[in-house]
């Protein structure tokens, strides 16, 4: 089965010129099967010749690997801790006209995103404060960012989001609802490879929840590294609530266990962090 997998990963960089070989092999395999078993085969070795005989199908299984799970302030109380812990710090040490820069890769369809250009705008309006909001909001999935580019919701958000902030930040349009013009332009979708393209920096916050979990120790570890680099001096990472900073103490001290809300430490001089080589830091 191995082997077929290492094949079929292969086939997907070639086809997609993504590397998946960093995601956990449990995740791959209970991919790989549930393909298997919706067309109806029982050998890998067979569905390995589908895929190169039906490139959309390869296609199929690179989306079907990507995390796209999402929804408007998921886990609430996470959310609630942020706004209480995290944002009116954030508030608090910008200047008026600076710019508060997030980044949420693993985006998916924007949510998540939204979420928090919402509490933000909240907290501008609350505190006084005349400062920009910049989020940034990345997958490697294109059909998923596509979506998100739209910023438009089905009826069933109102299950997630508050009547409150349903009138104030979206618009009703027949059967779905509409983020308005002013959240939607504090967000930037973009397609991005979080391990192999030029990530964010200047960073005050980075949001990345449920992407670890799906990813390789290895992955992880550079991944981790590459936040710490790219965050401000008293920069926060908020987590999903299954996953921590693990064996990295030295790079981030725990705000909130439970919730998953990391600040970043300072290394002081002439201690580096380890990060990919490859990537070239912009704004």
């Amino acid at each position: 089965f191995e082997t077929f997998v290492e094949k079929i990963l292969l086939l997907i960089r070639t086809t997609t010129r993504h590397d998946l070989s960093g995601y956990k092999q449990n995740t791959i395999r209970r991919r790989i099967e549930r393909r298997l078993a919706l067309h109806k085969l029982t050998r890998i070795a067979d569905y390995h010749r589908y895929l190169q005989e039906n490139p959309e199908e390869v296609q199929a299984l690179f989306r079907d690997l990507l995390i796209t799970v999402t929804s408007f302030f998921r886990d609430p109380e996470a959310f609630q801790a942020l706004n209480d812990q995290v944002i009116p710090e954030i508030m608090a040490g910008k200047e008026t006209g600076a710019a508060i820069r997030v980044w949420v890769p693993g985006c998916a369809s924007g949510e998540e995103a939204i979420s928090l250009a919402i509490l933000l705008a909240e907290a501008r309006e609350r505190l006084g404060k005349a400062v920009v909001i910049q989020v940034f909001a990345t997958d490697l999935d294109s059909e998923a960012i596509a979506r998100a580019r739209l910023t438009e919701y089905p009826e069933s958000i109102a299950a997630d989001v508050s009547p409150e902030r349903l009138q104030l930040f979206f618009t009703k349009k027949d059967n779905a609802y509409k983020v308005k013009q002013e959240i939607r332009e504090m967000v930037v979708f973009a397609v991005q490879n979080l391990i192999g393209d030029p990530p964010f920096s200047r960073l005050d916050l980075i949001s990345c929840r449920n992407v670890l979990i799906y990813l390789g120790a290895e992955l992880q570890k550079k991944i981790i590294s590459l936040f710490h680099f790219v965050l401000n001096q008293e920069g926060h990472l908020f987590l999903g609530s299954s996953e921590s900073v693990g064996g990295f103490a030295d790079l981030f001290r725990p705000l909130d266990t439970k919730w998953k809300i990391y600040r970043r430490k300072d290394l002081g001089l002439g201690q580096r962090v380890e990060y990919p080589p490859r990537f070239a830091l912009e704004g």
